[in-house]
């Protein structure tokens, strides 16, 4: 019998090129196009990114573009260091890299400045009290509410689209935690993590989607493509498991890699495993709008900055504002920036924004806030449900996985679910499912 990998994402394409590596012949299966949310729209001269638009250096993207053969085709900030900004009192304020942007910040009060190195030394200080806490409530004991609030809810919104004081600092810090649970300081945590070098950031010239089309290209002919939709995982009478499809088919595998998350995994494995699919059915996913939008190069951007992340509340559900070719000109024309501009988040609830009123509100927005005029509308792209609210208690979620994997040697879970929102993350987790579902296969 072969392995299943149900869903085609980046997870998903890892997954089935790993087992190619190791001698299988897996059948894919995805209803829709290959790479999820991994797309570039290359524009007259632009290199529009509607899902992630860059990419974090770690040993499992760089060993896999080496594979690829696209190493050539990385390309690093053409500006370093580069600035952060998030938004604060009515304008972009840079995020401290460093003691003495710290010691200046505005973002942080002068009784938060006077009292952080005490707080930075202190052991068990950030000592949950309980198996988990918001952001907020876990970092209020080094910077105090306001501070964590004008640092971390821009940049978190930016990342998960959601707030400090319902993300998980369990799943979104899981070493800081492990840390804070141990006692050790923040400092101490500090010192053990200062030898590890910070990754950087990189792009593919001509688009990310080019690292997902040539994952599918390598795959062609070495695996079994089905362009449906699962609708049950069930035990089969072999051992290995039944999956009954939508257009009625179904056949028995011997392994099931399941790279879906949320709902979509909650109905397939309703039947096998019921308890966690009422868990899994629970998962809240954030909407997310990505606009593109170009303006001439004489424009007055944020001098070396990579962009803005914004708090709640903002007009049009404002989540960021990118400058793309500040810090990456190839993704541009020589005389025009491209600027990436993200809104929603779970602030927004569900449904899609207005095109029409996007066109007609956004140039105005950033002019009255970033002071950027001459805006040209190149395009957008809506996600439904684009990024998982690892919200408090997330970390059951991800035991009761864990425990139904045990329950069933042969199926494997890989998704967002998980944690790990980023491509290089969701490369390590898929490669992590290989792992497992190999020991489960061999001992």
């Amino acid at each position: 019998m072969k392995i299943a990998v149900i869903g085609g994402g980046i997870v998903g394409l890892v997954a089935a090129y790993e087992l190619v590596k190791s001698g299988e012949r897996p059948v894919l299966i995805e209803p829709g196009q290959l790479g999820g949310m991994i797309r570039s729209a290359p524009q007259d001269g632009f290199t529009c990114e509607q899902g992630p638009n860059v990419l974090v250096e770690r040993p499992d993207i760089t060993q896999l573009l080496d594979e690829l053969k696209l190493s050539s085709e990385v390309r690093y900030p053409s500006v370093t260091p580069y600035g952060q900004y998030v938004w604060f009192r009515n304008k972009p304020v840079k995020v401290p890299s460093g003691l003495r942007e710290l010691i200046t910040t505005p973002l942080f009060s002068c009784a938060t400045k006077l009292k952080l190195p005490l707080r930075l030394l202190k052991s068990a200080l950030l000592q949950p009290a309980s198996d988990d806490l918001s952001v907020l409530r876990f970092f209020a004991p080094l910077l105090g509410e306001d501070s964590t609030k004008c640092l971390l809810d821009p940049v978190l919104k930016g990342i998960y689209g959601g707030d400090v004081g319902q993300l998980s600092a369990r799943s979104i810090f899981p070493g800081l935690w492990s840390a804070a649970v141990e006692g050790r300081s923040m400092l101490g945590y500090m010192r053990s993590r200062s030898k590890v070098k910070k990754p950087a950031i990189m792009v593919i010239k001509g688009g990310i989607q080019r690292l997902t089309d040539a994952i599918a290209a390598a795959l062609s002919g070495k695996i079994e493509l089905c362009s449906e939709r699962v609708l049950k995982i069930l035990p089969a009478s072999s051992g290995g498991f039944e999956l009954r499809c939508s257009a009625g088919s179904s056949f028995e595998v011997k392994q099931c890699i399941v790279t879906t998350a949320g709902r979509a995994s909650a109905s397939m494995v309703q039947e096998l495993e019921p308890s966690l699919a009422a868990m899994l059915a629970g998962m809240q996913f954030a909407g997310l709008t990505v606009v593109h939008l170009a303006v001439d190069r004489r424009e007055p951007l944020l001098r070396d900055a990579f962009g803005v992340l914004f708090p709640g509340a903002m007009p049009e559900n404002l989540l960021g504002v990118m400058f793309n070719s500040q810090i990456f000109p190839h993704v541009a024309p020589a005389d025009k920036h491209i600027m990436t501009v993200m809104l929603g988040g779970a602030q927004a609830g569900e449904g899609s924004p207005d095109e029409a009123r996007l066109r007609e509100v956004l140039p105005s927005l950033l002019q009255e806030l970033l002071k950027i005029g001459g805006i040209q509308w190149l395009g957008s792209y809506t996600w439904a449900h684009a990024i998982p609210q690892l919200v408090v208690g997330h970390h059951r979620i991800v035991s009761a996985i864990n425990e139904c994997e045990g329950r069933r040697p042969g199926l494997v879970f890989a998704g967002v679910d998980r944690g790990g929102v980023g491509v290089s993350d969701r490369i390590k987790i898929s490669r992590e499912a290989i792992i497992r579902a190999q020991v489960n296969a061999y001992g």
